[in-house]
């Protein structure tokens, strides 16, 4: 049904929230607060849920949207995405009832275009580009305006050749700082029937390709492997070069993740021993290392326990130790004067909470990618004695309404 809204402010995940005449919520991708609008909607497990058809009344901050239909603010003008995003965060807050005096402003994104050194585009017949929110329709694009200049290098080599890549369903791409550029096949044909292709990719200028299985279940559930070419990169991230690959979990923005990793060492007092849960390949983990004797970086993947040993042999950094294990199941240090975590966005699962919170740590450094889930988090380690010291937003993704949060909690 077509409903004219008046809109009255963002929640998380990028909708505008909205009242009908009837008392009756609707959450409208598209849109920005103040704005009156016609939207299509639709009930979706009882949630009244749509898209801005027309803007009657638009917001001074409304910008011409991009192509590209994975930026849900992209139609904001930076400056207020920033704010939108701070005033979200206060909100999951508030809701949690976490005690907090005040959100500081989100610090921007060195680049608001351009950031992205790691990009997942679909392959149709028109090209490379994204699915709409909701749908398997694919939006082609010429270029990923996120995207950094090796990447977009990578692209057009791939767009060109798009007629090769029959039976591939998707590739990442990763590119660094000096021009390298990886990508990885996602498909469900097997990697002798891609040899021919990706040694031809190699030969057009990419550094290296490697081969993907799709699994419906989730991103690269089976791994990868290398077709031709180089299997991994390097990428600086604030004071560390680490080895990455085209499927490696690596913050996306490395100028921002650079940023925030040097004001967690900044706010971090030296110690003897610190405990990195869910390190990855220990980005978090080597920049504690300047400010303790010890430094144990817990992670279940393989390949990034296997990259972040090389990369603390080749950094010299001694005093760094991986140990392979799940972080959720991990038993706590007994000597740790510092636990960091960086969860996925489900955040810490109430075991592991309690498992924190009972170790006696007298300092939590929490990495999040999801406020709401943040927000809960906090709010049960204040009802556990580990008070909220401080916090920063960082803003890693501009555009999306995705929001980076750097906190420091004491006992």
């Amino acid at each position: 049904m077509e409903v004219r809204l008046e809109l009255e402010r963002m929640v998380h995940g990028g909708l505008a929230l909205a009242r009908l005449a009837d008392g009756r919520v609707a959450l409208v991708a598209g849109g920005l607060p103040g704005e009156t609008v016609v939207a299509e909607l639709a009930s979706a497990k009882g949630v009244l849920r749509g898209e801005v058809r027309e803007v009657l009344e638009p917001s001074p901050d409304r910008v011409a949207p991009p192509e590209h239909p994975g930026l849900d603010y992209g139609h904001a003008s930076y400056s207020r995405q920033l704010e939108l995003k701070r005033e979200v965060l206060a909100d999951a807050l508030r809701r949690a009832g976490a005690k907090v005096e005040a959100v500081p402003p989100v610090r921007p994104a060195p680049r608001a275009w351009g950031y992205r050194s790691a990009v997942q585009p679909a392959v149709s017949k028109r090209g490379l580009g994204y699915r709409r929110a909701g749908s398997h329709q694919v939006v082609p694009l010429e270029r990923d305006p996120t995207a950094n200049d090796a990447v977009q290098a990578g692209w057009r080599v791939l767009a060109e050749r798009i007629g090769d890549l029959r039976g591939v369903r998707e590739v990442a791409l990763r590119g660094n700082d000096d021009g390298e550029v990886l990508a990885a096949l996602v498909t469900s044909l097997p990697e002798r029937e891609l040899l021919a292709v990706a040694h031809e990719l190699v030969r057009a200028g990419l550094n290296g390709v490697g081969h993907a299985p799709f699994d419906p279940r989730g991103r690269f559930r089976q791994g990868s492997s290398r077709l031709a070419g180089a299997r991994t990169i390097r990428q600086r991230y604030g004071r560390v070069d680490l080895t990455v690959s085209a499927t490696s979990f690596a913050q996306p923005n490395p100028e921002a993740a650079g940023a925030l990793y040097r004001q967690a060492v900044a706010w971090v007092e030296p110690g003897e021993h610190a405990w990195d849960l869910f390190a990855g390949g220990g980005a978090l983990a080597f920049h504690l290392a300047q400010r303790f004797r010890a430094v144990t970086a817990v992670e279940i993947d393989r390949s990034a326990v296997t990259r972040g040993e090389r990369d603390a042999q080749r950094l010299g950094l001694a005093n760094v130790r991986f140990v392979r294990a799940d972080a959720r199941r991990a038993p706590m240090p007994s000597d740790a004067e510092l636990i960091a975590v960086d969860p996925p966005r489900a955040g810490l699962a109430a075991p592991l909470r309690a498992a924190i919170a009972a170790s006696g740590v007298r300092r939590l450094l929490y990495v999040s990618c999801d406020p709401v889930t943040w927000a809960r988090d906090v709010a049960a380690f204040q009802a556990e004695g580990l008070e909220l010291a401080r916090f920063e937003p960082f803003d890693f993704y501009p555009h999306t309404h995705h929001v980076e949060v750097l906190s420091l909690l004491e006992r």
